[in-house]
C-alpha cells in the first residue's frame, strides 16, 4: 500500500511540474517597464484572453493581435516571450500588412481615449521590431506600396496639402507633399478600411498612383476647322510678287554665328538638357521606438 502511495505521489508531483512548466512556457510574457528592462509576468492575454486576428511574417513567423480580460491589447509572435504593448489602445485591428524591403510592416489601428484614429506602424524582422506612434486623431490615411515593394507612403489629409510618412530602408520620413491631381482632402472618409482610397479608382494618373477618386479627364475638343482664306484681289497679288522678287534680289544678310563650342562641352550641355529637373521634399525623420522580442 506504501509503494502504491509513493507511487501516485510521484506521478501527481510529475503532473504538476509538467503543467507548470506549460504555464511558464505559454503564459509568461515579458513587457518593458519603462525604465530601460522588462517585466515577467502572467500572460493572461495568452491564457484567458480573445485572439483579435493573425498576421504572417516575410519569414512564416505568425503574429497575433490579442485582447486580454481587463480590455487590454497587445501583439506576440509566436516564437518570443516578449510581446508589443498597446497600452492606450481602447480598441485596436490590423488595418494593413505589407512586405517592404526586408521587413514587414503591420498598421495597426487603435481607438485611444480622446482620439479615434490613432496608428502604430509596426516594422517586423525576426523578433526585431521598430515602433512608430502616428495619426490626427480625425482621419484614415491611404496607404500604398511602391511598385517595387522598397518603400511605403502613409498619406494624411492636411488642407491643401498631404501629410505623407514614407517608410523605408527600416526608417519613418515625414513631409508635407502638395495634392497630386484628382484627390479630394476634403473627402470622408478620405480612406475605407483597408487603408485604401475611398471612391472608385479609374485609372492612374501621372504622379499620384495610389489615390482614389481619379478620373481620366476628357479628350480635348477637336478643333474646328479651318475657314477657307480669303480670295486676294489682283492687285494684292501683284503687289505681294513685286515684294518677293525685291526680297530675292537683295543681298542676303549675314547673322554673326554663336562662338563654337568644344566637343567635351557640347556634349555636356546636351546631357543637362536631357536630364528632368529632380522633385525634392525637405523630410524629416521619425525616430523609432527599438523593441527585441527575444529579451
Amino acid at each position: 500500500m506504501a509503494t502504491y502511495k509513493n507511487f501516485a505521489s510521484a506521478h501527481w508531483r510529475k503532473w504538476i511540474a509538467g503543467v507548470a512548466a506549460g504555464v511558464l512556457l505559454t503564459g509568461c510574457a515579458m513587457t518593458p517597464n519603462g525604465r530601460g528592462g522588462v517585466m515577467v509576468g502572467l500572460d493572461t492575454a495568452e491564457l484567458f484572453g480573445t485572439p483579435v486576428s493573425t498576421f504572417r511574417l516575410r519569414d512564416g513567423t505568425e503574429g497575433t493581435l490579442r485582447k486580454d480580460p481587463k480590455g487590454k491589447y497587445s501583439i506576440k509572435l509566436s516564437q518570443a516571450f516578449r510581446v508589443v504593448p498597446l497600452d492606450k489602445a481602447v480598441t485596436a485591428r490590423v488595418a494593413r500588412v505589407e512586405n517592404v524591403g526586408e521587413r514587414t510592416v503591420v498598421i495597426v489601428e487603435t481607438q485611444e481615449r480622446g482620439c479615434a484614429y490613432r496608428y502604430e506602424v509596426l516594422a517586423f524582422q525576426g523578433t526585431d521590431v521598430l515602433q512608430w506612434t502616428v495619426g490626427n486623431c480625425k482621419d484614415r490615411p491611404r496607404v500604398e506600396l511602391a511598385a517595387d515593394g522598397r518603400s511605403l507612403n502613409i498619406d494624411f489629409p492636411n488642407y491643401n496639402r498631404l501629410s505623407r510618412m514614407v517608410y523605408t530602408d527600416s526608417r519613418l520620413l515625414n513631409a508635407s507633399v502638395p495634392v497630386p491631381p484628382g484627390v479630394d482632402t476634403r473627402a470622408q472618409p478620405f480612406a475605407d478600411d483597408a487603408l485604401r482610397a475611398t471612391g472608385p479608382v479609374i485609372a492612374n494618373l501621372p504622379g499620384s498612383e495610389g489615390n482614389g477618386g481619379r478620373v481620366i479627364p476628357a479628350p480635348p475638343a477637336a478643333a474646328p476647322a479651318s475657314a477657307p482664306a480669303p480670295k486676294t484681289t489682283s492687285r494684292a497679288a501683284s503687289r505681294n510678287r513685286r515684294q518677293v522678287a525685291q526680297e530675292a534680289a537683295a543681298p542676303a544678310r549675314t547673322v554673326p554665328s554663336a562662338p563654337a563650342m568644344t566637343a567635351p562641352a557640347a556634349r555636356a550641355a546636351d546631357s543637362a538638357s536631357r536630364v528632368p529637373a529632380a522633385m525634392s521634399f525637405q523630410t524629416e525623420e521619425i525616430k523609432p521606438v527599438v523593441l527585441d522580442l527575444r529579451k
